[in-house]
This record gives C-alpha cells, sequence and structure tokens, in this order.
C-alpha cells in the first residue's frame, strides 16, 4: 500500500515511465495488487460491490430471478456471491484475464461482514465451499477470462441485465465496437445494460492520456502492457457507437470539468477537433435498451 500512497503524489509524466519500467518486472499481478499498484477496481471489498450491484440491479427492478452479466469484474467475485440477495439468479463475469483473488477465507469473510450488516438479505450457504469454483456455483455463476472471446461463446439473448462499472473505458479501442455488437446479441430483447463509464486518465486524473497520438499509445507494449490503458473514446463516440450498432441509448447522468483539464493545443492532433462539451465530461452512466 506504501507504493499505491507514493504513486498518488508523482505527476503524470513519472507516472508512465514508473508504471512502463514495474510492469516489466517478474512479479505478477496478484503481487502489484497487493502493494497497491495495477489494481483493477475495488470488487472485492464488500460494501463496495454491493453498491455497484444494487445500482445496476435498479435498471431491472421488478424482474423476478433476473440473468446477469457483468463485464470487468475486476480484482474480486464478490458481486456474483452477493447477487442472489439482489433477486438475481446468478451471474456470469467476464474479464480480459485472471485477476480475481481465490482467497476463500477473505471471501467466506466478507459475506459474513454483509450478512451481519443485512440480516434481511437470502444468500446460498456458502459454508461448506471448498474452493472459489464451489462458491461460484452456489452461487449459480461462472467466472470468465478470455474478454471478447468469453462473450462469443455465450449463447443469444441469455441476460436481462449486462452492466459494467468503470470498465467501457479499458476495452481496446479496436474491439469496442464488436463488443457492443456481442453485448446486443446477448442481451434479451426486453433486457437492458447499465454502464458506469470513468472518462478520466488514470494517470493524473486530468486527460493526459490525450497527449498521445494513437499510433503509440494503441501499441500493445505502451499503455496496454504498463497498466494504463484507455480506449480515449468519449461520451458522444460511445454513444454513437452503441446506437449504430441498434441500442437505444438514455444518459442517465454525467460529471463534468467546468472547463477541459487540459489545453486543446497540448491535445494529440487527432483530438483537437473534439467539442468542449466533450472534453467537459469526466464520467457518465448510461442506461441502454435494443432498439
Amino acid at each position: 500500500m506504501i507504493l499505491g500512497a507514493i504513486k498518488k503524489w508523482l505527476p503524470w509524466e513519472a507516472k508512465v515511465v514508473a508504471k512502463m519500467a514495474l510492469s516489466r518486472l517478474p512479479m505478477g499481478y496478484e503481487w502489484w495488487s497487493r502493494v497497491g499498484l495495477f489494481r483493477h477496481g475495488n470488487m472485492d471489498a464488500y460494501s463496495y460491490a454491493w453498491g455497484v450491484l444494487q445500482k445496476h440491479a435498479a435498471a431491472v427492478r421488478g424482474v423476478k430471478d433476473w440473468r446477469g452479466l457483468e463485464l470487468g469484474p475486476g480484482d474480486g467475485l464478490l458481486s456474483s456471491l452477493l447477487a442472489p440477495a439482489a433477486l438475481s439468479s446468478g451471474l456470469v463475469l467476464v474479464d480480459a484475464g485472471d485477476y480475481a483473488h481465490k482467497n476463500i477465507e477473505r471471501y467466506r469473510a466478507q459475506v459474513q461482514e454483509f450478512v451481519e450488516e443485512n440480516p434481511e438479505a437470502e444468500l446460498p450457504d456458502y459454508s461448506g465451499a471448498k474452493d472459489v469454483p464451489t462458491l461460484l456455483a452456489k452461487a449459480k455463476s461462472q467466472y470468465l477470462c478470455d474478454g471478447l472471446g468469453s462473450l462469443r461463446l455465450l449463447e443469444d439473448e441469455s441476460f436481462d441485465l449486462i452492466f459494467s462499472h468503470a470498465v467501457f473505458e479499458h476495452i481496446r479501442r479496436a474491439e469496442f465496437e464488436e463488443m457492443m455488437q456481442q453485448c446486443y446479441r446477448l442481451v434479451k430483447p426486453n433486457g437492458v445494460m447499465s454502464h458506469v463509464i470513468d472518462f478520466k486518465d488514470h494517470l493524473g486524473g486530468g486527460l493526459n492520456n490525450m497527449r498521445f497520438a494513437s499510433e503509440l499509445w494503441e501499441r500493445s507494449w505502451f499503455a496496454a502492457r504498463s497498466g494504463f490503458y484507455t480506449n480515449r473514446l468519449r461520451l458522444s463516440e460511445i454513444v454513437g457507437i452503441c446506437e449504430r450498432v441498434g441500442f437505444r441509448v438514455e444518459v442517465q447522468s454525467t460529471s463534468r470539468w467546468a472547463e477541459p483539464p487540459i489545453g486543446r493545443m497540448l491535445l494529440a492532433s487527432e483530438f483537437r477537433c473534439l467539442s468542449d462539451d466533450d472534453l467537459c465530461v469526466s464520467g457518465a452512466h448510461l442506461i441502454m435498451r435494443r432498439q
């Protein structure tokens, strides 16, 4: 956690250099996550996971035994273990890699804390589970780790709800439209998608990621391998892609900067044509339904 605290105080330029250097060291993702670097969200904390689940499950309020698909669960699988308390019949969790921790005692402790805080919640009996696959089976859930490849293998119109929380921005730009096409195929005709998107860079909380030309940024050895990749799609572009695929998009809410956090001439030339309105959006919650 010390490294995690230090990185908050580094200027964005130093973070680029540091992350590129550190990502080349022979430590696995689990080790970096423990020391507070390269973490994929906070979904291993029950209060956060439950809050996220409730936020998105509100989109299917009134639907009994809804089946869900979560994109990018990150460091933990708690959302699937808590989903029965949100009236779900189970989740399929899909990520681009095997990032979730497998500490079964930690999951048990977090579920117990949740039950103590929410005594009215109805959950399966996880006490007899000896490993994480058994936990998931009790929750009627699955964890798949091949990203777009995993989505391609799922059956058409399988889900009442597809959701993600601060994940859309990490989908590789070249894969984004096909990802939305797969989601369109997988959601039921009367189903819904709910996605919270963080448009800030992961370097300094601004738009420093847009200083780089795509020719460099999109190379796998640069931002993606170094743990600070975002696709840099702006709100209007995401809405446009999703509408082109066939979704009806409702912008549920946005958070904004009062003015663009970076001077236009500091942007890579390909981004200088973007409107101030697009550059001022720092976050958004989108609700989508099939046309």
